[in-house]
C-alpha cells in the first residue's frame, strides 16, 4: 500500500494522469425508438475483445511454446489458426485482431488476421462503420469489441452518436456495418458522445460520455443479427444527473447478470470532483439495467481514499481488476451481487509505470498498460483471494516496453499504449500505441510473463495515427 506521503502528491498528478491516458471528446446529436428484446440468456464476450476469464482458464500458455524473441511480426504473410470451432462444431473464422480510425468523416475498423505465432497481417482495406469518428481522442476502454458468441464487431461512433454492429465473415474481414443511431431513440437527445460498448448475449449496452449539460449515461438495445432494437426505459444517468462524469468503460460481469462502469469523476451538479466512481446496474431477463449502486475505489487499510481515478478493468474469476489513473496502480475488487469492494485477507492494490489506463486478462494474469511507462504491468491475481501479486521483479510491475520516447529540442515526449487486447485463446497480448502509430504484440507465457512477437513493434502502412480501441478474436 501506498505511504502517506504519496497522498499529498495525488492531487497534483490526477490531472497529468488523465490528460496522459487521453482526453475525452464527445460527439453531438439528438434522440432513438423503443422495442422488444431478445434473448440474453446466452454467454457472450466482451471487454476489449476477450473471452470471459473462466473460459480461457489454463489454455493461455497454449499448444505449444511462445515464439522466440525476434520472430515475425511483420505485415507479411502469416499462417491464420482458423480451423474448427469447438463451442459450435463448425468451421471458425480466422483469428483476428482490429482497430478503427474514428475519423470525424467517416469512421472504420481496420483488420489483422493473426498467426499462430501472434504475428499480425493487414486485412486488405478498412471497413466502413457507417457513422462518424470524433477525430480525437477518447479517452475508454471498450471503444470497439469483439463478440465471440455471434461473430460480430461492435464500435462506437462518437462524432454522430451512433455504434455499429459488423458481422464477421470467414476470413476474418468485416461485413456492411448497420449504424444505430442514438437518435432514433425516444428521449436519446441525451445520449451524447458513445464511447464504450459491451454486448452478452443478444444484449448491448453503450456508455455515453456527455457535456458539460447532458448527464453521462448509459443505455441499452437487442440485437438479433446486426438488427438493434432499443430496450425501452433503458437510459440511466450516472453519478451526476446533470453533467459528465467523464466515464471511461462499461462491461457486463461475466454472467450477465451486471454491467460495471468506471467514471473518472464523480459527483452532483456543480459539484463534480477527480476521485471517481465504480458504478453497477442490475440487468433483468430482459436485458433493463437498474443502478445498484456507485462505489469509490479505496484500499482496505490505513490509506483508505486514497485510491483514485478508476479507468480500465477486465475481470479475472470473481475479482474486478482496474487500472487507478490518479493513483498510479492496479486495484483488485469483489463483485458479488453488484456491490463493489476491495477484496480483504490479500494485497489489494499495487504500484504501476506511469498513466494506467487499460486492462486486459488472460487466465489468472492482469495488464495493465501504462501509457507514459511506456510499458506494461503484469500481475498474477490469485484464484482463492483475488489478491494482486507482481509478475515477476522488476519495478511496478513491468513485464514489457511498448510504445516510444521521442526527444527532441522542444523536449521529451512519451509515445505509449494507448489501449491493449488479449486473444480469445489467451495465448497473446495485443498492446495499441495510437500515436506512432503501431502494435505491441507478445506472447503469454505459462509464467504470465510476456515474449514479444517479433524484434519490434508491428507497423503497417494501414494503420493511421490515432487509431481509437483495439479488439481480438
Amino acid at each position: 500500500m501506498r505511504s502517506h506521503a504519496c497522498i499529498i502528491a495525488l492531487g497534483i498528478t490526477t490531472a497529468w494522469a488523465l490528460q496522459a491516458c487521453s482526453s475525452s471528446s464527445n460527439g453531438s446529436s439528438p434522440a432513438t425508438d423503443a422495442g422488444t428484446h431478445g434473448d440474453a440468456s446466452s454467454p457472450g464476450t466482451d471487454g476489449g475483445g476477450m473471452m470471459d476469464s473462466s473460459m480461457l482458464a489454463a489454455d493461455a500458455a497454449g499448444d505449444g511454446a511462445p515464439p522466440a524473441e525476434g520472430g515475425p511480426a511483420s505485415d507479411s504473410a502469416a499462417p491464420s489458426d482458423a480451423g474448427m470451432d469447438g463451442e459450435t462444431g463448425t468451421t471458425a473464422v480466422a483469428s483476428a485482431l482490429y482497430t478503427m480510425t474514428n475519423a470525424a468523416t467517416g469512421n472504420a475498423i481496420l483488420g489483422f488476421t493473426r498467426g499462430v505465432d501472434g504475428s499480425l497481417t493487414a486485412m486488405a482495406a478498412p471497413f466502413p462503420t457507417g457513422g462518424n469518428g470524433s477525430g480525437a481522442a477518447l479517452g475508454e476502454q471498450g471503444a470497439i469489441v469483439y463478440d465471440l458468441a455471434g461473430d460480430r464487431v461492435f464500435a462506437v461512433n462518437a462524432g454522430d452518436d451512433s455504434f455499429s454492429v459488423l458481422p464477421v465473415e470467414a476470413t476474418g474481414a468485416l461485413g456492411t456495418a448497420v449504424d444505430v443511431a442514438a437518435s432514433a431513440v425516444p428521449g436519446g437527445g441525451a445520449l451524447l458522445g458513445p464511447k464504450s460498448v459491451t454486448v452478452h448475449g443478444n444484449t448491448v449496452y453503450v456508455l455515453f460520455e456527455g457535456n458539460a449539460t447532458t448527464a453521462s449515461a448509459i443505455a441499452g438495445w437487442t440485437v438479433d443479427g446486426t438488427t438493434a432494437t432499443f430496450i425501452a426505459g433503458s437510459i440511466s444517468t450516472l453519478s451526476s444527473a446533470t453533467e459528465s462524469v467523464d466515464p471511461a468503460q462499461i462491461q457486463f460481469t461475466p454472467d450477465g447478470d451486471w454491467l460495471v462502469v468506471t467514471e473518472k469523476q464523480s459527483g452532483g451538479a456543480a459539484s463534480v470532483a477527480g476521485s471517481g466512481n465504480i458504478d453497477t446496474f442490475a440487468v433483468s431477463s430482459a436485458g433493463l439495467a437498474t443502478k445498484k449502486g456507485f462505489y469509490p475505489t479505496a484500499s482496505a487499510g490505513v490509506d483508505a481514499g486514497v485510491q483514485l481515478v478508476p479507468y480500465g478493468f477486465a475481470f479475472s474469476g470473481t475479482t474486478l481488476v482496474v487500472s487507478e489513473a490518479g493513483s498510479t496502480g492496479a486495484g483488485a475488487y469483489t463483485y458479488t451481487g453488484g456491490v463493489i469492494a476491495p477484496v480483504t485477507g490479500a494485497t489489494q492494490f499495487l504500484a504501476t509505470d506511469a498513466a494506467p489506463c487499460w486492462v486486459a486478462v488472460s487466465a489468472d494474469w492482469a495488464y495493465v498498460a501504462n501509457a507514459k511507462g511506456p510499458d506494461v504491468s503484469g500481475f498474477t491475481v490469485s484464484a482463492t483471494t483475488g489478491g494482486l501479486t507482481d509478475i515477476g521483479s522488476a519495478t511496478n510491475a513491468v513485464v514489457a516496453t511498448t510504445g516510444s520516447t521521442v526527444v527532441t529540442d522542444a523536449g521529451t515526449t512519451v509515445e505509449g499504449p494507448t489501449d491493449e487486447a488479449v486473444s480469445a485463446d489467451g495465448k497473446f497480448l495485443y498492446v495499441l500505441d495510437g500515436a506512432q502509430p503501431a502494435i505491441g504484440a507478445f506472447a503469454v507465457n505459462a509464467d504470465g510473463t510476456l515474449t514479444r512477437v517479433g524484434s519490434t513493434d508491428f507497423t503497417s502502412t494501414t494503420l493511421v495515427a490515432n487509431v481509437v480501441g483495439l479488439a481480438a478474436r
